[in-house]
């Protein structure tokens, strides 16, 4: 049999209470049980660590000099339990909230790991609910999406950093007349039905691709106020609705991604956290993280 923390323990306890009964009662559990544990100890041992008397037990000379072994494993095992359960008390969760997109994907999967630390994410619809939860301290860090010249802006004891720009796409059906081009004229889609997330309203997106239509020559129809990523590719390639999207976007089969002429729409990917905050500290690693998950985002089109 091999000796293992729970019979050391088992000994020191028989040690200290001088009795296998109350050693049992320590231990919760039953006399015989304790009895017979000892017997197997010291048959693994080969030799006797008590002497058994009318009165109790008490060590043999082997047995002190185990006994004194078993103390100091015993004792450094309790520390190691209690250094982590300190580290533990110790740990703070990091809240990471913010808006679709491959930054917000790739911190919410490598976040912890580059921290050392748990990490709960939250997604919003839009970055000015991601903000706002930043600012009201229910988030540590935020990967938002927004439009130049529609920014977002961070509240104070905000910090944020750009972490890259790209132009953005239209979503066409496979059979739509224009999905063979290379790149389309926005004015060229002045007839057509446009699914969005009416929570965009929240921000500047939706006035953003507005003001751009405009200026194009036509205001958008906007029939179609959709949330859901997935029922809005249903529409797309059933041909009601065609759709914008990040140069990243996960595209599905029945639908092409097109670049616009000239690329009058861009995204903006940005990281927010609090400062002070949590990870005032390590904005460092935050940003690294962040551009690799920007660099290595899944292009629906060569954007370079």
């Amino acid at each position: 049999m091999e000796l293992e923390l729970r019979h050391l323990r088992t000994l020191v306890t028989i040690a200290d209470t001088g009795s296998l009964t109350r050693a049992a009662a320590t231990l919760l559990l039953s006399q015989p049980a304790v009895s017979t544990q000892l017997k197997r100890i010291e048959a693994a041992l080969g030799r006797p660590v008590f002497i058994r008397e009318a009165t109790g037990v008490r060590p043999t000379r082997f047995g002190d000099e185990v006994l004194a072994h078993a103390r100091n494993a015993v004792a450094s095992a309790d520390r190691i339990r209690e250094s982590k359960r300190i580290a533990a008390a110790e740990t703070v969760t990091v809240r990471l909230g913010g808006s679709p997109g491959p930054v917000f994907s790739h911190l919410a999967t490598k976040l912890s790991g580059l921290i050392d630390a748990p990490v709960v994410s939250h997604q919003f619809p839009s970055a000015s609910w991601a903000l706002d939860r930043l600012a009201g301290d229910q988030l540590d860090v935020a990967a938002i999406t927004d439009v130049p010249g529609y920014e977002s802006r961070p509240q104070a004891g905000i910090v944020h950093a750009v972490i890259g720009i790209e132009p953005a796409l239209v979503l066409l059906p496979h059979a739509h007349p224009l999905a063979e081009k290379e790149r389309v004229d926005l004015a060229d889609l002045a007839d057509e039905s446009w699914t969005m997330s009416p929570l965009e309203r929240d921000g500047g997106d939706r006035a953003a691709f507005i003001a751009t239509c405009m200026a194009a020559g036509f205001t958008p129809r906007i029939d179609h106020d959709i949330v859901d990523a997935g029922t809005a590719f249903d529409l797309v390639i059933q041909g009601a609705a065609i759709a914008l999207a990040q140069g990243g976007v996960r595209m599905r089969e029945g639908t092409v991604a097109k670049r616009l002429t000239g690329d009058p729409i861009r995204v903006r990917h940005v990281l927010a956290w609090r400062d002070p905050g949590r990870l005032a500290d390590r904005q460092h690693t935050l940003v690294t993280a962040a551009e690799e998950g920007f660099a290595g985002r899944r292009r629906a089109a060569d954007l370079e």
